[in-house]
């Protein structure tokens, strides 16, 4: 359980954006409430395990304080508060790790409950101070980067990246960082982005332990970016160190007729270092790998939105799954496999009603996830939200030395969802 010290120097973050901006002006204070019920069920798996099926409630609340301190200097902070109820035990199912938490040097989160069946967490997602210049912005503290334009994968997005089976993306978890962008045009422009982040081990936790502040060259950023535009197409260009490595990589966007293309492909050069993977696992933990996403879309007159991505993952270990699933939990990899193939198909039935099927494929082993989705406006303040996850493909058996995983969506239970949002 983290030290209550470090929520109380949350809490007081946000009360001093609220206090300063009395003298500021424009001052907004607005949030929203969620609440998740689901159900995942195992039995399929055949694991012969007690808790094949478990029910959880996640509720956020989140609280969001905007304004303006003078003509070019503008603030925003976001204060989280959780709380879970699972119906197995949390010390043994999926407690939050930290693995969530790259490029924090700050770890202004406090697990203020828990006992086995609930938690309750306090965190700071965000905590921004934005001065707009002649020809430039400068953005400083935890802030939400996002590069890339494709939907399910997006290699140049290395800020805590949407995962392909979260639903939720209202809201994207802020980084530490220093953020500089110049602008040389309508559509162009150099944006420089250094961020302070710790190391993550094999085990999902901080090497350094847990500390209110620490960060390390191998888990911080320093990274540019050049986007532009070309004959109505969008490219980008971006390298630099990144966490565990270097990185350079490209992206294009545009239209050919009525379809729109992307490409965006990016190559990590790991840093040099012992940091082998658990026995009797081998290897790094992070080694020299490329990646790749193309895809094509289009929005017709009708609302039909039909989205469809390829994805080449060098991350992934079809030959050794429980290695890239080790990958896969510390944030080092997208997937098991190493050819994923997305497609997704939207339509509104009525203004208030849209539905939603997203299918993911993995070819190296032949399993695929089925991905459902109904939202309702309930008003111009709720929503609700209603699907299910269902996986098929080769499940898991057991071995003298564990569980030895088949194949990617084959060893996933499947997940029933709902999801009620109010905006206030």
């Amino acid at each position: 359980m983290r030290a209550p010290s470090q929520a109380w120097l949350a809490g007081m973050l946000l009360l001093g954006c609220a206090t300063q901006s009395v003298a500021g002006d424009g001052f907004e204070l607005s949030g929203n409430l969620r609440s998740i019920p689901l159900i995942a069920d195992s039995s399929r798996l055949g694991l012969d395990n007690e808790d094949e099926r478990t029910e959880a409630i996640q509720t956020l609340l989140r609280l969001i304080a905007e304004g303006r301190l003078d003509d070019d200097l503008t603030y925003e902070a976001h204060l989280v508060q959780s709380h879970t109820w699972r119906s197995g035990d949390l010390a043994a199912g999926d407690r939050r790790t930290d693995t969530a938490l790259r490029y924090r040097a700050l770890d202004a989160t406090w697990d203020w409950w828990q006992d086995d069946r609930q938690s309750a967490d306090l965190w700071l997602d965000r905590l921004q101070v934005r001065w707009r210049l002649p020809a430039a912005d400068i953005t400083v503290g935890r802030q939400a980067i996002t590069f890339g334009k494709a939907y399910f994968w997006n290699p140049l997005d290395i800020f805590l990246p949407f995962d392909p089976n979260q639903f939720d993306r209202d809201y994207k978890a802020g980084v530490d960082a220093v953020r500089l962008d110049v602008h040389l045009g309508d559509f162009s422009g150099i944006t420089a982005v250094g961020t302070w982040g710790r190391e993550i081990g094999p085990d999902g936790r901080f090497v350094s332990g847990d500390r209110l502040w620490d960060a390390s060259w191998y888990g911080s950023a320093l990274l540019g970016r050049w986007f532009t535009s070309v004959r109505g197409w969008d490219v980008a260009i971006q390298g630099g160190k990144i966490y565990g490595g270097y990185q350079m990589g490209a992206g294009v966007t545009g239209e050919l007729g009525l379809l729109e293309l992307r490409a965006e492909g990016a190559y990590l050069w790991a840093l040099d270092g012992d940091r082998p993977l658990p026995a009797p696992l081998t290897g790094e933990l992070i080694e020299d790998h490329g990646s790749l996403v193309v895809g094509s879309g289009r929005l017709f007159p009708s609302s039909l939105l039909i989205e469809v991505e390829h994805f080449i993952n060098g991350a992934g270990d079809p030959d050794d799954l429980d290695k890239a699933l080790l990958r896969l939990r510390t944030g080092a990899a997208l997937h098991l496999g190493r050819h994923v193939t997305g497609a997704l198909a939207g339509y509104d039935f009525t203004p208030l009603l849209r539905g939603q099927l997203a299918v993911l494929y993995s070819w190296s082993d032949e399993s695929f996830q089925v991905q459902p989705l109904v939202s309702l406006s309930l008003s111009d303040n709720a929503d609700l939200l209603f699907g299910f996850n269902l996986n098929q493909g080769t499940r898991p058996v057991t071995t003298p030395s564990g569980l030895e995983l088949r194949s990617e969506f084959g060893s996933r239970p499947d997940v029933l969802f709902s999801e009620f949002k109010f905006y206030f």
